[in-house]
């Protein structure tokens, strides 16, 4: 049986949805504006498109049809190219005039599909595996700040975070090779304290370093000198990559990648785009090992209920690849994890990432770490996070400075 791929449209129109089904079938496969000669027409309906259902309602004050549409495209339009298969999902689709409002809520892959790609190389097993531990949340951090700081300032704040008991930092999606840090430099001011930490604790931490850059060969460069210190984890900013790019990276890379998506609200926002369920699948198939899908009450626009549907949507297997870890971040700290250890079943397969809300402690960076993994503990072991901070100075002090901050 022929594979294919089934694409789920949002769609608001001032005509019907099934003409605009029609529509979308003829233009993105085996048509164009006008009748045309018939070249080989045997052999043009294996091309064609489906459509699997319409569902629509007709909003009478504004004369317009709004719903779902569902087409089926043959995968021999395309081939298992991810290029392509946007190419043909929705490259002309934007721009069908009888379209007022469009936005591509999912792409259903087969197994056989996914059976085409390698997928992570690290994900949670990997990333646990490395870190040395065996259960319970990734505590990580990010430096702050960490724009216009030199490689040895950043050296100086992971020494403090490394002594803070920190499972995992990271670069800021920012801070890739300025002038004033080169990510070879941060490397290597940055490496020895790692190293230097692990010989003296016998803690591995990760740092992932951000090597991205608009050359792919640039990139290659400097995870190739990343694997030669001894690097563990980069960096990769998704929507500015792109699919080529990360599916080059992911054929070349040695390192867990960890995926930043800044730039992702222009869709999420909009009444036009792609939705991170999409997206998030793409990513997958291309190599992420971590995706950050930022956190409960966090900093940015996004609701709680917006931000656990992309934790649903990428905890949810496909096919063969191993599992991505999702990355809890933007705002975080301590006062958050109730909620997030609730809303996620109890899970404990995540990664809790902080900035501020680690370096920002009114202890500092080790009082901020603890406070986080008091938090975690406190909901691990079922018992109130408030009465919990009456013996944890750290997490008390979290809750008090924190909140405080949260309603301004």
């Amino acid at each position: 049986m022929m594979d294919r791929f089934e694409v789920t449209y949002l769609i608001h129109s001032f005509i019907s949805l099934a003409q605009v089904a029609e529509k979308i079938c003829n233009d993105q496969t085996t048509g164009t504006f006008t009748k045309i000669p018939d070249i080989s027409s045997g052999n043009v309906g294996c091309f064609s498109a489906e459509i699997i259902s319409v569902e629509e309602n007709f909003v009478s004050s504004l004369k317009q049809y709004r719903g779902r549409v569902v087409i089926s495209y043959p995968i021999d339009l395309c081939g298992y190219d991810l290029s392509a298969i946007f190419t043909i999902a929705c490259g002309g689709v934007s721009s069908i005039k009888v379209i007022e409002r469009l936005k591509i809520e999912d792409i259903q892959f087969t197994d056989q599909f996914v059976a085409q790609f390698q997928g992570p190389k690290f994900g949670i097993e990997g990333t646990y595996r490395k870190l040395g531990i065996s259960d319970g949340p990734v505590i990580g951090g990010i430096l702050k700040p960490n724009i216009g700081i030199t490689p040895e300032d950043s050296a100086n704040l992971v020494a403090q975070l490394v002594a803070a008991d920190i499972d995992f930092i990271k670069d800021d999606e920012k801070l890739q090779s300025p002038p004033y840090s080169h990510v070879k430099d941060r490397i290597d001011a940055i490496m020895p304290v790692i190293d230097n930490w692990q010989q003296k604790s016998g803690k591995k931490v990760i740092y992932a370093f951000n090597i991205c850059h608009s050359d792919i060969g640039e990139i290659e460069r400097n995870h190739e000198y990343l694997k030669s210190k001894g690097g563990d984890a980069a960096v990769i900013n998704v929507n500015q990559i792109g699919i080529c790019g990360l599916d080059s990276i992911n054929k070349f890379s040695g390192v867990i990648l960890h995926a930043h998506t800044n730039g992702l609200a222009f869709n999420e926002r909009s009444d036009w785009g792609i939705s991170f369920n999409v997206w998030q699948k793409v990513w997958r198939l291309l190599g992420i090992d971590h995706l950050q899908i930022n956190g409960i009450d966090g900093k940015y626009w996004q609701g709680n209920d917006s931000v656990m549907e992309a934790y649903y949507a990428m905890t949810q297997p496909l096919g063969h690849l191993s599992a991505t870890l999702p990355v809890f971040c933007s705002g975080q700290w301590g006062g958050q994890v109730p909620e997030t250890y609730n809303r996620t079943g109890k899970s404990t397969e995540l990664m809790y990432l902080g900035g501020g809300g680690i370096h920002g402690h009114p202890l500092g960076a080790q009082g901020g770490v603890k406070a986080i993994r008091q938090a975690w503990d406190s909901c691990i072991s079922d018992q109130n996070i408030y009465d919990y901070a009456v013996t944890h100075p750290e997490l008390s002090q979290a809750l008090s400075y924190f909140s405080h901050k949260a309603k301004q």
